[in-house]
């Protein structure tokens, strides 16, 4: 097979990118091309940036500037892997190189620019005013002015639409600087040629260039016409199913709105949808004590619950829903949602067949619960995501319908956060059910979410039986623990591994100065930490700890590459990049005596998919797993951020796995 014809391949829509770049490292006939030109390295790298993929990208990349080290579109794509990867600092050092060069092509030295334009002004929207955010926005604008000024002389460029991204960034960036006169020259010159453009047929259809027509009028504060021109962009994009796009749209607007009154009262056209967070009660048991219970299978009170959970999520506008997939409550939520084309994500708790014992049909065969199971495996056909809080057996712990909760919550969290909106509960409680809520419970879920200080909607239980004449038993069906077996219960923990990046190439007389150095800063660090690992482990450059608290967990990690990013590594005998990458890992799992090593140790297989998530990390990041993201951001009241990176293939083949890059604000 020719080169052509393998990228040809590589860049089809629907290619998976992980399975050719195997086929093709591996194919003896293939190795020729790799050995003759960047060609394959350029595009696999860039073709595993879009898929979500940039830690293979940025060693893909590296490879490739051994080999051809004044590469300027491998720098390019290494710098975009790293940023992409949630290392901005280091993508800064890459693109700085890149600039210098003077031989780049416009096009590349455009999308440098504007690269790290862009990342500047992630350093502006993180920076909630602690600092001198007008410095960080003008070295944005900067950038984007460089980009524009090249885009608009180069004569090669033949679509001129070009020069407007930039241009409007240019704009944006200046008027968050405080510089008027600049903000204002550059969205008079952005309007300018995007009016030409739009009077073209075949740019009709471009949201974006409806969206910067919005952007450039908001900043000349014509409110009517940018309220005009951003409604036609989000009809147009969500016409093509791109809501990620008029989010993106929106987060600029809320940028500029910051500085600009505007009452978004008026702009509802960017309402995307609210994210709600569900939990409710299962229906009650059928082989319970004789006596109408909480929630029993009364096909008319089923559909009185069901038209009030539709109610509500009429009047929330929800388009995102987060729910586990028990009999009742759950699977009417999921089927209301599902009907309103929206985007479930069910979340189980462990093994799905000991879910569907324990929370579907109960393990029974009468009609009744085979129908809930059958519309319980429709759902989950249907759909957006399944995740797991674990794929272990249940065993009768309920930390795990616990840890399950905390996983829905959190992803509520996040996905509100990627859309801009406000995340709200909404649960179907009978609050009379117990004095102590049960960990796990429904009344647990809603007591944790107001902690947060969150919103949320109540759909009484109590009161609809009550209006259907239904009387209530205090005695509500408890979970059968399984006690076939003796074990030790499981607790949610927090696992971290970390290595070092280059250690393989220190030379053996450096070993002493090597871990004199980095085990004493280690050290040091977890003497100062409150509250403590509760365990820590080390084998050469590798650690191991484990914590009980989630923001304890982040913390240590960012401390820790902050301080090994001091050490002056070529003193050691190792390259100046040298750094740590940090895998982290929240779940269930036993803790108990180790006779070998004389203390407390904690295991099972959460502690190996933690082992697993370090060697595909970032170097100089501290990537964490969905389930720990998540409890992180149910957490709250914290300064740590997690911002998705992509699906990941974990190390030695074991899983693949939603990434997140942990951060500080």
């Amino acid at each position: 097979m020719s080169i052509e014809a393998i990228l040809e391949r590589i860049d089809r829509h629907n290619a998976d990118i992980l399975d050719l770049l195997r086929i093709y490292r591996s194919d003896d006939e293939s190795q020729k091309y790799w050995r003759e030109s960047p060609r394959l390295h350029r595009a696999f790298a860039r073709k595993l940036i879009q898929a979500g993929h940039p830690t293979r990208a940025f060693e893909l990349v590296r490879e490739g500037l051994e080999a051809y080290p004044k590469d300027p579109e491998l720098s390019y794509f290494g710098a975009l892997a790293l940023r992409r990867g949630g290392n901005t600092e280091r993508a800064g050092q890459y693109l700085n190189k890149l600039l210098s060069q003077g031989d780049l092509s416009p096009k590349l030295r455009i999308e440098a620019l504007c690269l790290a334009g862009s990342i500047e002004k992630e350093r502006y929207i993180r920076s909630q005013r602690t600092i001198d955010d007008s410095q960080i926005a003008r070295r944005s604008a900067e950038m984007y002015l460089k980009a524009y000024d090249i885009a608009r002389d180069d004569a090669l460029i033949q679509d001129r639409r070009e020069e407007l991204f930039p241009g409007i960034n240019a704009a944006t960036m200046a008027h968050l600087a405080d510089d008027s006169a600049l903000a204002t020259a550059m969205a008079d010159a952005v309007l300018e040629r995007a009016s030409v453009e739009q009077e073209k047929p075949e740019n009709a259809a471009d949201y974006w260039l409806h969206a910067t027509i919005g952007e450039g009028m908001l900043l000349r504060k014509n409110l009517q016409s940018a309220a005009e021109a951003y409604c036609r962009a989000v009809s147009l994009a969500r016409d093509e199913g791109k809501d990620g796009d008029v989010m993106a749209m929106h987060r600029n607007f809320q940028l500029l709105r910051a500085k600009i009154p505007v009452d978004e009262q008026q702009w509802g056209f960017f309402n995307v949808g609210n994210v709600v967070a569900f939990a409710g009660h299962l229906l009650d048991h059928p082989d319970r004590p004789a006596g109408p219970a909480r929630f029993p299978g009364d096909p008319v009170l089923i559909r009185r619950v069901e038209e009030a959970i539709e109610l509500q999520l009429k009047q929330l506008n929800a388009r995102v829903g987060f729910c586990s997939l028990g009999c009742g409550s759950d699977i009417l939520f999921a089927e209301r949602l599902l009907d309103r084309k929206g985007e479930l994500h069910v979340v189980l708790p462990f093994d799905l067949e000991d879910f569907y014992k324990t929370s579907v049909d109960y393990g029974l065969s009468s009609d009744e619960m085979i129908g809930w199971r059958t519309r319980c495996e429709r759902v989950l056909e249907m759909a957006s995501q399944v995740h797991y809080a674990t794929t272990e057996k249940y065993l009768g712990d309920d930390v795990l319908f616990a840890f399950g909760n905390t996983l829905i919550q959190g992803l509520a969290i996040l996905r509100a956060s990627e859309r801009g909106v406000n995340p709200y509960a909404l649960v179907v409680l009978d609050d009379r059910d117990a004095p102590v809520a049960r960990s796990g419970g429904t009344a647990d879920f809603l007591a944790r979410w107001k902690s947060q200080g969150l919103e949320s909607r109540i759909v009484d239980l109590a009161r609809i039986r009550e209006e259907l004449s239904l009387a209530y038993s205090q005695r509500a069906p408890e979970r059968t623990p399984d006690v076939s077996v003796t074990r030790v219960r499981r607790k949610t923990m927090v696992m971290i591994f970390a290595d070092v990046k280059n250690f393989s190439k220190l030379d053996d007389v450096r070993y002493p100065d090597f871990f004199a150095t980095f085990l004493d800063e280690v050290k040091r660090l977890i003497d100062s930490m409150v509250p403590a690992p509760v365990f820590v482990n080390t084998w050469g450059d590798g650690l191991y700890l484990v914590f009980e608290h989630i923001v304890a967990g982040a913390d240590f990690a960012l401390r820790l590459v902050e301080r090994v990013n001091l050490v002056d590594w070529p003193t050691l005998g190792l390259p100046a990049d040298t750094t740590v990458r940090i895998g982290i890992h929240a779940g269930p799992v036993y803790q108990r005596m180790d006779p070998i090593l004389g203390r407390e140790n904690v295991f099972g297989s959460q502690v190996n998919r933690a082992a697993r998530i370090e060697p595909v990390t970032t170097p100089g990041c501290a990537f964490a797993s969905e389930q720990f993201s998540a409890a992180l951001a149910a957490e709250g009241g914290h300064a740590f951020t997690s911002e998705y990176v992509g699906i990941e293939e974990l190390a030695k083949g074991y899983d693949r796995c939603p990434l997140y890059v942990i951060g500080r604000r």
